[in-house]
């Protein structure tokens, strides 16, 4: 069986963009509230693997969670803090992140399950040039977050 391939110019939003070794993410700048360095970081014992612990933001406590969850925090860690609705939490990373343009990427038609990307629910998969972008349901995210996976 051929599995079709359906492609359309991603044209709604701009996709802040996260290389990575095995697999490039992507986030809507929609959800995006900052890019920050030099972050301290709390650890929590007991919590899963793929929390990095607690972070002061703007006065509030938020998770932090690793986009990788192989990644250690290290010097050159970024922490991009989102919000979705009323939570806020931070996500972890290192490399270097870059703004794609709306209309620049093309939506690449997917089958209905995507694959399992950890706690990371996929809203759709696009391409640009050669790179293929895994786009974050930050929606769904946080709701399984909130459930406790």
């Amino acid at each position: 069986m051929k599995r079709r391939m359906h492609m359309e110019a991603y044209s709604s939003r701009e996709l802040l963009c996260i290389p990575g070794k095995n697999k490039s993410y992507a986030i809507e700048t929609a959800y995006v509230t900052e890019l920050c360095c030099q972050i301290q970081l709390s650890r929590i014992p007991c919590m899963p693997e793929y929390y990095a612990g607690v972070c002061s933001y703007k006065g509030n406590i938020i998770p932090v969670i690793k986009l990788h969850s192989e990644e250690d925090p290290g010097e050159d860690s970024l922490l991009l803090a989102v919000s979705c609705g009323k939570y806020q939490l931070g996500i972890l990373f290192t490399g270097d992140p870059y703004i794609l343009p709306a209309g620049t990427a093309e939506t690449v038609e997917s089958p209905a399950d995507m694959g399992d990307s950890g706690i990371w629910a996929g809203k759709e998969i696009c391409r640009h040039e050669k790179e293929i972008l895994f786009v974050i349901d930050m929606e769904k995210t946080v709701e399984g977050l909130i459930i406790c996976q």
